[in-house]
């Protein structure tokens, strides 16, 4: 066994957490709340609007997905995770200084959906799956719990630089963060080189040669019916999450449930809860059932909307809700891996994981604008919150449907 690349291994896990924090994906998503508010006062502009752009972020993340995949196998995730890094940051200033219409936020957020999919976790999976095996799901998780952190930090600290400097300055800040902070981690610690990985390859501690290499192909798993039932269930959770994300600080202004820090300020319990909730439910997949615990897992985002339907203040009701928020997108963060690695293997794990989120993305695509148009179209934000219910309660029985992948039992035979 060898410490130092072990060490190695897990500084490098650390960078990525750290990197994963102000990925595209956590910037845009978590601060687009705070943004929305300070640009509909400012400017003038609708909550429709601003929905809109961010429907054009996760559409141009979507279809970027393949090609950052192709960068990865080509360059390598700490080059192509540089030059994201480098690229996403200038975008952030530039449109800092010049959105000034609707027609230059939407291009803006289309690019930053384009160009954010390079400091996605995607990038950094093929380098952690280099440097553990056994305890890959481990890593993954510990890595991409810094969206959960981001999601935290992230909604106050924005909303505390554009009360003091303006929203512009937000940009601005979210891009030096980006240069001074991430880009050096990603430089110093993040390696992809199988020579580096050769010492914790023998470790029988992270490596399980058994599965390995064990698995199905592509084509193999679009023959499964478990594929397609992850599809549907994903592509519903990119509907609900999104949907409440993209419109929930605008909701509970409509409501005058509180002011605009108090709200940003449940935005932050909410990503500090998400962190808990993947911590736990990572802990819960490894032992129990995972579609008994990932139904669970999404049923807590039911009883968060169930909640949501009361709550015209900020008090223990809109805590509560926040929370049980964070943990059901907490869960359904391990559970995406998870799944895919636990029903087709590793052997072409990351192209069905790029087949499934896809579809949470198109899921997630969809959500913001749907749940914008039923709030515009009802008197009550019931309606909508109700349709958001009852699709989380199909993923759920979804879920349950699943079975143990018969691949996965043969090879069980097989072994000693």
């Amino acid at each position: 066994m060898s410490t130092r690349s072990l060490y190695r291994g897990w500084h490098m896990v650390g960078a990525v957490l750290v990197a994963l924090m102000l990925c595209g994906t956590t910037t845009i998503v978590a601060t687009f709340g705070i943004v929305t508010a300070h640009l509909t006062r400012s400017l003038g502009w609708t909550q429709g609007a601003m929905a809109t752009a961010l429907s054009l972020f996760l559409l141009a993340t979507t279809l970027a997905v393949p090609v950052v995949g192709i960068a990865v196998d080509r360059f390598g995730s700490r080059r192509t995770a540089a030059a994201g890094i480098i690229a996403f940051a200038a975008l952030l200033a530039l449109a800092g200084g010049t959105i000034t219409s609707l027609r230059g936020l939407m291009l803006f957020y289309s690019l930053f959906g384009a160009v954010g999919a390079f400091t996605n976790p995607i990038v950094y999976i093929k380098a952690l799956s280099a440097w553990f095996d056994r305890r890959r799901g481990f890593a993954l998780g510990l890595a991409v719990a810094g969206q959960g952190v981001g999601g935290a930090i992230l909604p106050m600290a924005v909303e505390y630089v554009s009360e003091a400097f303006g929203w512009r300055y937000a940009f601005y800040a979210l891009a030096a963060a980006l240069m001074l902070f991430v880009l050096p981690l990603v430089a110093l610690f993040v390696r992809d080189d199988p020579a580096e990985a050769a010492a914790d390859a023998a470790d029988p501690e992270h490596i399980d040669h058994s599965m390995a290499q064990s698995g199905l192909t592509v084509a193999q798993a679009l023959r499964t019916r478990a594929f397609w039932i992850i599809i549907a269930v994903f592509l519903l959770f990119g509907m609900t999450s999104y949907a409440l994300t993209a419109n929930f600080v605008a909701l509970m202004l409509e409501r005058g449930a509180g002011t605009l820090p108090q709200i940003a300020m449940l935005s932050s319990l909410a990503g500090v809860a998400m962190i808990a909730g993947r911590l736990v439910f990572g802990w819960l997949l490894d032992r129990f059932p995972v579609p008994i615990v990932g139904a669970g897992g999404v049923l807590c985002a039911a009883a968060a909307l169930a909640i949501l339907l009361r709550v015209d203040t900020i008090g223990i009701a809109a805590v509560t809700m926040s929370v049980l928020m964070g943990i059901a997108m907490g869960a359904e963060t391990d559970l995406l891996s998870i799944l895919v690695g636990r029903y087709f293997g590793q052997r072409a794990i990351s192209r069905i994981y790029a087949w499934h989120n896809v579809s949470f993305l198109l899921g997630a695509a969809m959500g913001p604008p749907l749940f914008a148009t039923l709030l515009g179209r009802f008197a009550s934000a019931d309606i909508p919150i109700l349709t958001l219910i009852a699709f989380v309660i199909l993923s759920a029985a979804l879920l349950l449907m699943l079975r143990k992948p018969e691949w996965l039992v043969e090879l069980q035979r097989q072994l000693p």
